[in-house]
């Protein structure tokens, strides 16, 4: 009888391929049927989640998704973007409200696939064709888990703000880039990537590795 019920039950409410219908006890009150002491109830698949996060370099998330512009999640994702290798580094600081952020934004994107990584056309297995002369991100500012980074670390006071870095050499240059002051923007990545001058052995600035772990340090108090 149990079984003709269950079976009729799945005839008309079409449970999909592969989902077992459960039989609950008298006790659960949301399904129950009237007049009856059984109630039926679909029962959940939770997909499986990893025990541990992996880290992957910013470049390799690039690769991925063949982006240009890496975004910076968090204090931890700055270090990892400047520390990767002796590139400059750009990072455009924008406001989601910030109307000339918006009107920078397609230029920044141009500049970008301009001097980064070109990505080679294979679908299957995605790989970098040509090394960029320079490597760009952005950093949201009205986020929740970068606005103290914004404020304490950076001290961005006006948007969009850029920001570039090299390798041991620290932050080089940072201004407010307006449209009117975005060639200022070309002319320093185009001054600062023709420099051949090779670092080995990338470290990050000191002063703003400090700043990066005690803001970590303070979000965990």
């Amino acid at each position: 009888m149990k079984t003709w019920l269950l079976l009729l039950f799945c005839s008309i409410i079409r449970l999909p391929c592969g989902v077992t219908p459960f039989v609950a006890s008298s006790s659960g009150a949301a399904g129950q049927r009237h007049g009856g002491s059984r109630s039926i109830t679909q029962r959940r698949f939770v997909a499986p989640t990893s025990h541990e996060d992996v880290w992957v370099p910013p470049s390799q998330q690039l690769l991925e998704t063949r982006s240009n512009i890496f975004k910076i999640q968090n204090p931890e994702d700055l270090l990892s973007f400047i520390a990767e290798d002796d590139r400059i580094c750009v990072i455009k600081v924008f406001a989601t409200w910030c109307q000339t952020c918006k009107k920078i934004d397609l230029r920044y994107r141009k500049l970008a696939s301009k001097f980064s990584d070109k990505y080679a056309d294979a679908r299957d297995v995605p790989a970098i064709k040509q090394r960029g002369k320079a490597r760009f991100a952005e950093l949201q500012y009205d986020n929740p888990q970068t606005q103290d980074l914004c404020d304490s670390v950076l001290r961005t006071t006006s948007f969009p703000y850029i920001l570039i870095y090299k390798g041991h050499g620290g932050k080089i240059r940072e201004f407010h880039c307006t449209p009117a002051k975005f060639q200022m923007l070309v002319d320093a990545v185009e001054e600062l990537a023709e420099d051949d001058d090779r670092v080995c052995g990338v470290t990050v600035d000191d002063s703003l590795q400090k700043q990066v772990i005690d803001l970590g340090l303070a979000d965990r108090r």
